[in-house]
């Protein structure tokens, strides 16, 4: 396992959907996770460090947790099935029993990693990345850098085509494109 930083929030805007990006540290690789606009939005407030008059559900969760005496520890982003980033949760659970429970025991609660995510930057809590998902997902450089590549290489090409593009030739195309057609109908 790798620990891993919050990067940038990011938007792809072939989906119009918001994209974390996770910093692994120790490598140059990054993870790339596509998230919800209410996460986007709860995780983007907690960044931030903006509190709103009213608990959100994070918060919920944390004041309740701790209330039961639990104490939050840390975030795994384990495994990816059919697309979709698993990730737990893991709690320190409260000792019934001071006396005779003496290992520390933890709780792994499945969540989005998303919603992991804002808790463990609400919590300052590490957060731990599988080498199972880096060898998947795991990415070296920046996907808008490479995306501004792309974009310039797609931009050359068609700033290419128009420079070279002749009506002339369209017209003549489509001219032998029509008697073609009428010529198979014919048939």
């Amino acid at each position: 396992m790798k620990k891993a930083t919050i990067g940038k929030l990011l938007m792809d805007k072939n989906n119009n959907t918001p994209v974390l990006e996770l910093n692994v540290e120790g490598t140059d690789k990054k993870v790339y996770l596509w998230i919800g606009a209410c996460e986007a939005w709860a995780l983007a407030m907690s960044i931030e460090n903006f509190h709103l008059i009213r608990p959100m559900t994070h918060d919920l969760l944390i004041s309740s947790v701790e209330t039961m005496g639990g104490i939050f520890d840390h975030v795994v982003i384990h495994s990816i099935k059919n697309g979709t980033f698993l990730a737990n949760l893991v709690i320190k659970k409260a000792p019934t029993d001071q006396k005779t429970e003496k290992v520390e025991q933890y709780i792994e609660l499945d969540a989005r990693p998303s919603d992991c995510l804002v808790i463990a930057n609400k919590l300052d809590l590490p957060v731990f990345v599988t080498s199972e998902v880096l060898l998947e997902a795991g990415m070296s450089g920046s996907i808008t850098t490479e995306r501004t590549v792309e974009e310039d290489r797609e931009k050359q090409e068609f700033r290419s085509f128009l420079n070279h593009f002749n009506m002339n030739d369209l017209k003549q195309y489509l001219d032998k494109e029509e008697d073609e057609g009428e010529d198979e109908s014919d048939h």
